[in-house]
């Protein structure tokens, strides 16, 4: 897959690791009861893939070992990013290499444009009632009949906290006192674009992003950085960190937990009061599955609210639901509609396909940018 698809960060960089042979069921419809569906679909398999690395780790844990646990299934995750539309597209339609996807905008908009992911039963997937309505409200209508949302990610402002400064504001990245201690992604570019246009708020969402002559400012505002160093991904983020060659960084929320975790006290991560970009992850029964009714059955799970609670838990995401239990590390969590609008503004699906149009000449512009803040 070509690079400007990369990941955000280095887990979510790596190819498919693997994909596994589907298992032919026999279709059994009218499950109600746990103890109904754990009969009808004891032993049977199913693949989803997530996100590679940590996210891959932390859904095994929290959702394929007790879905298995609760079903007697054999359920197993694969962690993809790049290749997902490429291997669904590889393989014969009626034996897809997984079941279930996940996909952000990118993902979500290629392989609709193929035809490769199946309308939604809401029927079979009743806790979607649960679920915050702003993640149909950002989505184009193209494809809102089809997958659930479980959650997303997001850009994040990551200081070092004996700084004493509060990571409140994008404008830290700017600010005299941290010059030259500043970092962020020049592999993933498209996301450090999206500050300025976050700061800006000149237009709708991050629409001035998408277009070159409305992207210029944007540049403009990155010229101005005085890094330390820029990071392609996630093991030259945590060199710079913390090797100390960096004290702020613009991160994600997948980056800010690991750093959280491994150096409890070391940083502060935060959704600056401008807010932040985000990407929502969407989950996709795929076409030919030869388990429809187990992969409704997953994706119905994957909106329950234990199960959201479990991921929640050891994660910086956000969630789908719209009455999770937060956790005391993620400081500042939505707590409404509302809240998901102010807070999270997502790269769009029509906002891609315009990058995209242009990529070379975005790509090029980021290059000057980093030539002339890099020491």
């Amino acid at each position: 897959m070509p690079k400007h698809i990369s990941a955000l960060s280095a887990s979510r960089r790596k190819f498919l690791k693997r994909a596994g042979l589907m298992i032919a069921m026999p279709a059994i419809v009218g499950r109600a009861s746990v103890t109904t569906a754990r009969a009808a679909f004891e032993g049977e398999s199913l693949i989803a893939v997530s996100w590679s690395g940590n996210y891959e780790q932390v859904f095994r844990e929290t959702i394929i070992d007790p879905f298995n646990a609760k079903y007697n299934t054999k359920a197993e995750t694969v962690g993809g990013w790049d290749q997902i539309v490429s291997q669904i597209k590889a393989a014969p339609e009626d034996n897809p290499p997984f079941d279930v996807t996940v996909a952000e905008e990118y993902i979500s908009s290629t392989g609709l444009a193929e035809n490769l992911y199946v309308k939604t039963d809401r029927s079979k997937i009743p806790n979607l009632e649960a679920v915050y309505p702003w993640f149909y409200e950002t989505r184009p209508d193209k494809a809102k009949d089809y997958g659930i949302p479980f959650g997303g990610g997001t850009c994040m402002l990551l200081l070092r906290k004996s700084l004493g400064i509060a990571p409140d504001t994008w404008g830290l990245l700017w600010d005299d006192r941290l010059a030259g201690k500043v970092t962020a992604d020049s592999g993933a570019w498209w996301w450090t674009l999206s500050v300025p246009a976050v700061m800006n708020q000149a237009s709708p969402g991050l629409d001035e992003m998408y277009d070159m002559s409305t992207a210029e400012p944007l540049f403009q505002q990155l010229d101005k950085l005085k890094v330390a160093k820029w990071f392609k991904d996630g093991a030259e983020q945590a060199n710079l960190l913390n090797q100390g060659e960096a004290d702020v960084a613009m991160s994600y929320s997948s980056d800010a937990y690991t750093f959280m975790n491994q150096s409890p006290g070391e940083y502060l991560a935060s959704v600056p009061k401008e807010g932040v970009s985000a990407w929502a992850d969407w989950y996709f029964k795929v076409r030919g599955t030869r388990h429809n009714d187990l992969a409704d059955l997953f994706m119905n799970y994957l909106l329950d609210k234990e199960t959201q609670d479990r991921f929640l838990a050891k994660s910086l995401i956000f969630m789908a639901r719209k009455d999770v239990t937060v956790p005391e590390h993620w400081v500042g969590y939505p707590k409404s509609n509302e809240d998901y609008h102010r807070m999270f503004q997502i790269i769009t699906m029509d906002g891609w396909d315009k990058i995209n149009a242009n990529y070379q000449a975005f790509d090029d512009r980021m290059k000057q940018t980093v030539a002339k803040t890099s020491g």
